[in-house]
């Protein structure tokens, strides 16, 4: 599974704003960063009653995709949306991204985290109760023998993130089987990668060093 570094806390105390001081510092050094937000909605804005896709779906359609210039949003109740279908997210929709920062998801136990402490917000210490916490981000010094950064030290989180998660760098091979992974050995990645790109590169059209490719095979 490509990185994915979840960023936790209780509501309030600057999870949004972090992640967003810490895509800026990642994406000028050239990463490219996905995000997967958990929230207890279950429509976002653009799908409040009244809208066209609101009326879509409750006509039937599934899925229903919004296209607004650069950006596709896609509404779908047929996607797997239990926790445990996390990894096939990822794997159907940020394989392109060099890392993935999740906001919330603190109950993913495999998950890696970064806590997210404010003076007089935060009632409770996530990192005492939770799995995976590696780092905390505050604005006051709480005892804790894990790496504490400010709420704005994002240069400082982004270099702790690049050299523990994204300093190394190997082609991911995944297979899903109806939407289930299916687990590769080292050897078997290898060899499947391999051939894969012996294939392609001889064909035309096909990049000397694509970024991601994609093979569906489906019984007709």
């Amino acid at each position: 599974m490509l990185p994915v570094v979840a960023v936790v806390g209780e509501h309030g105390v600057g999870k949004t704003t972090l992640l967003e001081g810490l895509i800026r510092v990642l994406r000028a050094r050239g990463f490219r960063v996905g995000v997967v937000k958990s929230t207890k909605e279950p429509r976002g804005e653009t799908d409040r009653p009244g809208t066209d896709t609101f009326r879509l779906r409750e006509a039937g359609a599934e899925p229903v995709a919004l296209w607004a210039g650069e950006e596709v949003v896609i509404y779908s109740r047929a996607f797997p949306s239990r926790k445990e279908d996390f990894p096939y997210l990822l794997f159907r929709e940020f394989t392109a991204c060099h890392l993935v920062l999740a906001e919330g998801f603190k109950g993913l136990s495999y998950l890696p985290k970064i806590e997210v402490l404010r003076k007089g917000v935060s009632r409770r210490y996530l990192f005492r109760e939770i799995e995976g916490v590696v780092a905390l981000a505050a604005d006051f010094h709480p005892s804790a023998e894990l790496p504490v950064f400010r709420l704005d030290e994002w240069e400082a989180l982004a270099d702790f993130l690049e050299e523990r998660f994204l300093r190394v760098y190997f082609p991911r091979v995944q297979v899903y089987v109806d939407g289930k992974p299916v687990a590769l050995n080292r050897y078997v990645r290898r060899a499947l990668s391999g051939l894969l790109y012996g294939f392609l590169k001889s064909l035309r059209g096909v990049p000397r060093h694509p970024l991601r490719v994609e093979i569906r095979l489906e019984d007709q």
